[in-house]
């Protein structure tokens, strides 16, 4: 596992931090990086991981809210498969054609946490031929 600096990365406040991980991990594929323990013993900060630089920290904590304002997006690479393996009742946008070159859905996550998932449709290369060409026009 390689350990850096994270140049950006969510914090998550979740009830339940053992049926989050687990969410995360089937679901999505992250892995954990990190458990910071209390005094007791128990896991009170999870940091998981998918790829470089996809970094969530699951928080224990029985106090928050959440709203609508803020979505986490992850960039995946074989959306289909995810798109029939996830419960409906996880399912907000159900998986179409954007027209930025990318598949997506927006899912929420046990604790309602809004994830919009993006499959691009273009390589890197044609991604970054295609910005450079639109930043020209605008």
């Amino acid at each position: 596992m390689e350990f850096y600096q994270m140049p950006l990365f969510n914090k998550l406040l979740v009830r339940d931090i053992e049926k989050a991980e687990k969410w995360y991990k089937h679901t999505l594929g992250f892995r954990s990086v990190f458990k910071f323990r209390n005094e007791d013993n128990e896991v009170i900060m999870n940091h998981l991981r998918k790829e470089k630089y996809q970094d969530i920290m699951l928080i224990l904590s029985n106090e928050f809210t959440i709203g609508n304002g803020c979505f986490i997006n992850v960039l995946v690479d074989d959306i289909e498969t995810i798109a029939n393996s996830i419960s409906e009742k996880y399912v907000i946008t159900p998986l179409e054609q954007m027209p930025w070159n990318a598949k997506e859905m927006t899912i929420i996550d046990p604790d309602g946490y809004q994830i919009t998932l993006t499959e691009s449709n273009i390589s890197d290369e044609d991604f970054e031929k295609l910005m450079n060409s639109v930043s020209k026009k605008y």
